[in-house]
């Protein structure tokens, strides 16, 4: 497997897919175009925000990509040695992945949804969806003590 501490991954506009960068050679050096749902138009002034795809995180472990297709209505855990994406979890329209607290799952927004949703880094399939509001997009986790807030109120 690459040196994960000198390789970048990241998404382009208008690109189903993403690209891994040496950062040590300065070069792209491997690009994985990724599914494209047939019911998304290429007609680029559709694209939510400019973006195809939108939303990328990598399993603590550096073994595994999780990656949004924001247009294309999916999302889908990708082996970083071979770059095989795994099974494609059906999302409404996908807009940021992260890590789980545990980092056993990759956690996207659904802003078509208003939900956010967990799939499973080591099967690549979905494992919950909570609804949380409307049009959630940035995911981001953390800790609140539980008695920060003060005591339980009825």
């Amino acid at each position: 497997m690459r040196d994960r501490l000198n390789a970048l991954y990241f998404q382009v506009s208008f690109f189903n897919g993403f690209f891994e960068y040496d950062i040590a050679t300065d070069r792209i050096t491997r690009t994985k175009t990724l599914p494209k749902n047939p019911a998304t138009s290429d007609d680029r002034t559709t694209f939510v925000n400019d973006s195809r795809h939108h939303g990328i995180s990598m399993k603590p472990d550096g073994t595994k990509l999780c990656v949004a297709g924001t247009m294309d209505d999916y999302a889908t855990v990708v082996d970083r040695t071979t770059l095989q994406e795994g099974p494609l979890v059906t999302a409404s329209k996908p807009y940021w992945a992260t890590v789980s607290g545990d980092g056993k799952s990759c956690v996207i927004s659904e802003s078509g949804s208003d939900q956010i949703t967990a799939i499973d880094f080591a099967t690549g399939q979905k494992t919950v969806s909570v609804p949380v509001g409307d049009h959630p997009q940035r995911v981001r986790l953390a800790h609140v003590e539980a008695d920060w807030t003060g005591p339980a109120t009825n």
